[in-house]
């Protein structure tokens, strides 16, 4: 993986930020993900388009040139994975943020405290974000078909065998057992698809947010009190605190929850975001 300086030669970056991280630019995506303040896309043309509120110039929208595969947004940075299977991070770099390490990566998420990535030999790599607490690098060598980095400290991964597996410390309870296919951390709480696509979430329940509705989802992504969920007709379903649990109705082939908004890419290759 090439470590990036994404502060070298504003020339060489491509900006873009509007003022509510609920708004959408005009162009076509074919990935979404929402972060704290700030949404990160990926084009038609495989390029990244990031927008949302920049008061803190920590420099997310400032996003390399290039072509990507992948992408997660995460607290005041993002981090995508390019065409050659690197990892690259963008934003604020006060707390070693934009240092991945090296290597090749098949998919990556990013949190709060900590970012994470599965290599191409389906480990996962895990990397702290603070200089004040120089956490050694976390290595799951136990093969994983999905994780996720928290907003929090918490992890979490799915093992090839369908059961879940968290790290941190967080004080969170135990995942529950059985199989799963998908797995998504917010800030203090979790939430799996099970194999028969029932939902099953763990942790805080303020809100309402670790309580599913009892419908069949194809894709979940926890925000910071809220979750959200495709449901197998596409349509999203929404629990937990905040108006970012009010989507609109429609159907969507993706859906990406951030701290207090959510974004779903409809299969035209628009984007629609609610806060």
């Amino acid at each position: 993986m090439v470590l990036v300086a994404v502060v070298a030669a504003v020339a060489l970056l491509a900006t873009a930020c509007v003022i509510d991280d609920a708004d959408t630019p005009g162009d076509q995506f074919t990935s979404i993900s929402a972060g704290e303040d700030h949404t990160c896309g990926i084009t038609t043309n495989s390029t990244v388009w990031c927008w949302g509120d920049n008061w803190t110039n920590a420099g997310w929208a400032y996003v390399p040139e290039g072509t990507f595969t992948a992408i997660s947004a995460g607290s005041g940075y993002s981090c995508g994975i390019r065409g050659d299977r690197t990892a690259d991070c963008w934003g604020d770099n006060y707390e070693v943020r934009s240092l991945p390490p090296q290597g090749r990566f098949a998919a990556i998420s990013v949190g709060g405290l900590r970012s994470c990535g599965i290599r191409e030999d389906r480990t996962v790599r895990c990397w702290a974000n603070s200089k004040a607490n120089p956490e050694v690098p976390v290595i799951r060598q136990v093969p994983y078909t999905d994780f996720s980095a928290g907003w929090g400290d918490n992890s979490c991964g799915v093992r090839d065998n369908g059961s879940v597996e968290c790290w941190g410390d967080y004080g969170w309870p135990d995942p529950p057992e059985g199989r799963f296919t998908a797995v998504s951390v917010g800030l203090s709480h979790a939430c799996g698809i099970r194999d028969d696509g029932s939902v099953e979430c763990w942790g805080d329940n303020a809100g309402g947010r670790a309580e599913p509705p009892g419908d069949r989802f194809i894709a979940i992504s926890a925000g910071w009190e809220h979750t959200c969920g495709l449901r197998d007709d596409g349509t999203p379903r929404c629990w937990g605190v905040g108006g970012a649990a009010d989507p609109p109705i429609r159907r969507f082939i993706a859906i990406s929850s951030g701290a207090d908004h959510s974004c779903g890419l409809r299969d035209n290759n628009d984007i629609d975001c609610w806060d």
